[in-house]
Order: structure tokens, then C-alpha cells, then sequence
């Protein structure tokens, strides 16, 4: 039978359709299956807490599983002081949403969309494109919190600002990123498991990737170059375009998704209609300008994305790291306390924190990593912080990196 264990309980999940997809197979075990003849099975209470911290439906649904006691459970010390931290910011307001912030961000999306738009109508087509591409992809930062339920205390209203933001921002799906997305978060850079790791044939981001590439495709003359087609071509081109052209689109039409649907159409459509209202140029020349400005968004979205994760070290498939391992030893906070940083990548910037509680509202993250780096220092555990030019050259430099292995070998 297949469980998942959450301190001294283990809880069958055999039958469970789970609302988030696959992700909970990422944490579950099975009874015939030895983990690791010398340690336990892997707590999951802080997976479970982070991914579920405001669903009263999800707590009253692991209460109704299948169940049994198990034990006595080993305590890990660590651990433990861990979930005292986390007690204590909770205590503190630091899980409290902010309907201030949350008006302050809308109305910052709004301004830069009317700001571009009227740049395009002065004729300064190239400051309006990069305006309009930060919005959309400041869109993406926004549906990402949303996606997390840390942007507001309902549940129900985050899934609707996630639907809205990324269908008419990004042309995107809201469920599609969120079955890409939290398998991320629940193993991050690991082997088979973190999706952020399979992008074979566009880009490797590490040694061994070939060799662990599920789809079996790549081309090595491609790879040798991969420093300088990761922003321009992979990110701007090929993954945005797959995203909002196919993948996406594809989820939406088997969710038969029809809200979502609408919202993509409109970001289409009304997009496309207010940039020929504003030129007085023909639709179809002002949507080809449209996919310029998401070209755009595309180079400013992964190309951050990039920054906090793929220069960090791989999970082999058969560890286990717990939940504070994996986001200390595997993911880096980038200048937590610049708040221009802050600004331009819409929090994600605090990497660390925000894996260890993704459920806690970004803005107030730049303030935890004080405390954080404290309690790391306590506990003997490495604590990256860079600055963002330094992560900038990290991560183009394991590009090269990688690629020189692949020039070599293939």
C-alpha cells in the first residue's frame, strides 16, 4: 500500500485523488518498499503544513484517510527547532496577508500596462515593449504567490487572482503551472522528480543530465552553446511560445478549463485591440507586436528563475534530504535585502525562505532571511547569499561549465 508518513501517523493514499496530481507520489512510500534499511521513513509534516497551511478542506481530508500509528517516531532535534521557529513567525504576523499589499501590486501591473500603452502611443515602441514585457512578467510573479495561497487568506479567491493574472498576462494556465510548479517545490532539484531539471534538448543544467534526459533527445552541437541561447532562444523563444501556444492550451482544453480559456483569449484579444486603438495599425501587426512584448516577459521570467536553483548541486533519486536540506542546500536567497532586487523579481529573489515556507506572503520574507541566517549559524548549516550579479555569473558560468562536459564526451 502506498502512505505517506506525518510524524507518528502513516496515511494510506491508494484511492486518494489528490487535487494537486502527482505531486503527493513525490512524498510516498511503499509498505513493501525499504527507504533506507538505517533510517526511518521521511516525515512529511512540513510538506504537508506548507502546501496546505490555509486548506481547512485538506486538514479534514488527511483526518478521513485510511490510517495507522506508527513509532515510537525518532526525533530529529533539528527539526524540531525548526518547527519552533516556524511556530514563532507564525505567532508573529509573519504568515498574515496584506490586502494593502495586494491593491498596492494590482495597481502597479495596471500602471506599467497603461504606461506602455501610452508610450506606444508617442511613438516610443521600444521603452513600451520592455514596460509592457516587465508587467506581464510581473504578472507571473504575482500568479505565482497566488498559486502558493500566500497572497490572500482564501483559498478560493487566490485560485481565482491566479487564473486571471496568468491567463491574461501569460496566456498560461493556472492548474498547468501549479502540477509543474509544487513538484518542484516538494523536491527540489532532484533527479526524476524536480521538472525545473528536465529541459533536455533546450538546456542542461547539469552533468549527467543526458544521461538521466527521459525524452533521449538533444543535440551536443546545440548544448556546446547553451550560454548564449539560454535567454534569447530557450527562454524567450522556445519555452514561452511552447508554454502559451501548446502546453498550456492543451491542459486547458482536457480540464475543459472554460474560465480559464476565456481569460487566455481575452489577454489575446484585448491586448492585441487596445495596441491597435492606441497605433492605428492593422490586427494582425499589432499582435505580431504583442508577441514581442512576450518574447520579453519570457527573458525576464526564466532567465530569474534561473538564478536560485540550477547552479546548486542535484538530488540523487534514491535520497531522501529533509525539508530544511532541500531548500538550504539546493536553492540561494539573491540580495534579500535590496529592495530594488526585491522589486525586480518579485521576492523570488528570497529562494531559501520561500522554500521552507511557501505559504508565507513574500514581501515579508526579506525581513525572516535576518532571522534565518541566525538560526542557520545555530544549527552548522550553510546559508547562500549572493548578490545578483554574482548569481548572473554563476549561472551562466555552470552553463558553459555543463556545456564544455557535453563538447567533450559527445
Amino acid at each position: 500500500m502506498v502512505y505517506i508518513r506525518i510524524e507518528n501517523t502513516e496515511y494510506f493514499i491508494g484511492d486518494l485523488k489528490h487535487p494537486g496530481g502527482s505531486v503527493i507520489n513525490y512524498m510516498s512510500y511503499k509498505e513493501s518498499l525499504a527507504i533506507n534499511p538505517n533510517q526511518e521513513t521521511p516525515d512529511s509534516k512540513n510538506a504537508f503544513e506548507e502546501f496546505h497551511h490555509r486548506s481547512k478542506k485538506a486538514h479534514l481530508v488527511l483526518k478521513g484517510l485510511p490510517q495507522k500509528q506508527v513509532g515510537p517516531f525518532k526525533k530529529d532535534a533539528m527539526l524540531e527547532d525548526f518547527s519552533k521557529l516556524r511556530e514563532s513567525l507564525k505567532v508573529r504576523g509573519f504568515f498574515d496577508t496584506s490586502k494593502t499589499h495586494v491593491f498596492y501590486r494590482f495597481s502597479e501591473i495596471f500602471s506599467m500596462f497603461f504606461a506602455s500603452y501610452y508610450l506606444l502611443y508617442h511613438d516610443y515602441y521600444i521603452t513600451s515593449t520592455i514596460v509592457a514585457s516587465i508587467a506581464s512578467g510581473r504578472c507571473g510573479w504575482l500568479m505565482h504567490e497566488a498559486g502558493h495561497n500566500s497572497l490572500t487568506d482564501s483559498v478560493a479567491v487566490n485560485k481565482i487572482l491566479q487564473k486571471v493574472l496568468i491567463g491574461t498576462g501569460l496566456w498560461c494556465s493556472g492548474s498547468m503551472w501549479n502540477s509543474m510548479h509544487n513538484k518542484h517545490h516538494a523536491t527540489p532539484q532532484k533527479i526524476a522528480h524536480d521538472i525545473d531539471l528536465d529541459t533536455l534538448p533546450l538546456v542542461a543544467f547539469y552533468k549527467g543530465a543526458v544521461e538521466n534526459n527521459r525524452r533521449g533527445s538533444y543535440s551536443s552541437e546545440w548544448l556546446k552553446y547553451q550560454a548564449y541561447t539560454y535567454l534569447p532562444l530557450t527562454s524567450g523563444f522556445f519555452v514561452m511560445f511552447f508554454w502559451i501556444y501548446y502546453l498550456h492550451p492543451r491542459k486547458i482544453i482536457r480540464d475543459l478549463d472554460f474560465v480559464q480559456g476565456a481569460l487566455v483569449l481575452s489577454g489575446h484579444c484585448v491586448r492585441t485591440s487596445l495596441i491597435s486603438a492606441v497605433t492605428g495599425w492593422n490586427l494582425s501587426t499589432s499582435y505580431l507586436f504583442l508577441t514581442l512584448q512576450m518574447f520579453g516577459s519570457g527573458m525576464y521570467l526564466f532567465g530569474n528563475f534561473a538564478l536560485s536553483h540550477t547552479t546548486t548541486p542535484v538530488v540523487a533519486e534514491d535520497e531522501h534530504p529533509t525539508w530544511v536540506h532541500y531548500a538550504f542546500e539546493h536553492t540561494v536567497d539573491i540580495n534579500p535585502h535590496n529592495p530594488l532586487i526585491n522589486w525586480f523579481m518579485g521576492y523570488l529573489n528570497c529562494q531559501v525562505v520561500h522554500h521552507l515556507f511557501p505559504s508565507m506572503p513574500q514581501f515579508r520574507q526579506p525581513e525572516v532571511s535576518k532571522e534565518l541566517g541566525k538560526w542557520a549559524k545555530k544549527w552548522d548549516i550553510k546559508y547562500k547569499v549572493i548578490g545578483y550579479w554574482q548569481a548572473v555569473r554563476e549561472c551562466f558560468n555552470n552553463l558553459n561549465e555543463v556545456a564544455k562536459g557535453f563538447s567533450d564526451t559527445l
